[in-house]
């Protein structure tokens, strides 16, 4: 295996959601020795992931004549294997949006992970924001995950609430099917302390939590925090923090310090 090939493998089991690397390992193994990698890429399962699907391709163009495509496949689930091994004695991931370091593998994206995290959403997911404008992709996954009968709840800032300090309220980002089906919680600006210049405090919070993950970071769900913006964030995988911050906003809406609406 050269070094391309074996570089291009680990940056593909980093972005790869464990479902979809399954299904193009299955793909693999029961392809003739002899197809070509242009038909191999043809088989490979659908994603709108183009940072993926440029990798999977890269990975069959530098194996092909290399060895068959049934060695291919059991390379890449043996990576994915420790990749996952490591990951679970290591349950913080760095993400980062914006400019990457020269000559290191970069972290992966927020977006990405996020994106992730909801296409394979099989309880509960969560999102906390200041703002949300430009996400029709996001939203799209939200509505794939509500249809597989997945719990959407979005806690969002509101302008009227934060006094104009947001502009445009970060719900009308979500489509009306969406925002129908999901529940919807704000933060009411009597219940907010006040600064010296009498502005209200702000929901500044940018949280995800999906599943047994969460994640944190300095995103909003905005299209400039996703493709322009530097932006640091971390996923982590640890049960007791999971768990903390789960009662933490459980208990902020049993206190009505988050009230919900559209629940009549």
């Amino acid at each position: 295996m050269n070094d391309k090939l074996f570089d291009c493998i680990q940056h593909l089991i980093r972005k790869a959601p464990a479902s979809w690397l399954v299904s193009a390992c299955e793909a693999l193994r029961n392809a003739a020795p002899t197809a070509s990698s242009e038909f191999m890429r043809k088989r490979m399962p659908e994603t709108n992931n183009a940072d993926l699907s440029y990798l999977m391709d890269t990975v069959i163009q530098q194996a092909e004549g290399m060895m068959t495509w049934e060695a291919l496949s059991w390379g890449l689930q043996s990576s994915a294997d420790i990749y996952t091994r490591m990951a679970a004695e290591q349950p913080i991931e760095l993400l980062w949006s914006g400019p990457a370091p020269d000559g290191q593998i970069p972290a992966r994206r927020i977006d990405q992970a996020l994106y992730d995290l909801i296409a394979n959403a099989k309880h509960e997911i969560l999102l906390m924001t200041f703002a949300a404008a430009k996400i029709q992709r996001l939203a799209d996954e939200l509505l794939k995950a509500v249809k597989r009968g997945v719990k959407v709840r979005l806690i969002l800032e509101f302008a009227e609430a934060s006094e104009g300090q947001l502009s445009f309220d970060a719900l009308k980002a979500f489509p009306p099917e969406l925002v129908n089906t999901a529940e919807v919680y704000y933060w009411p600006v009597e219940k907010r302390d006040r600064n010296q210049a009498g502005k209200p405090g702000k929901l500044h919070a940018k949280i995800a939590m999906v599943d047994d993950a969460v994640l944190v970071s300095s995103a909003n769900l905005t299209d400039d925090a996703f493709s322009r913006n530097l932006e640091l964030g971390v996923m982590l995988l640890d049960q007791r923090f999971l768990g903390t911050t789960t009662q933490h906003i459980s208990d902020l809406i049993a206190q009505d310090v988050f009230i919900r609406i559209f629940n009549k």
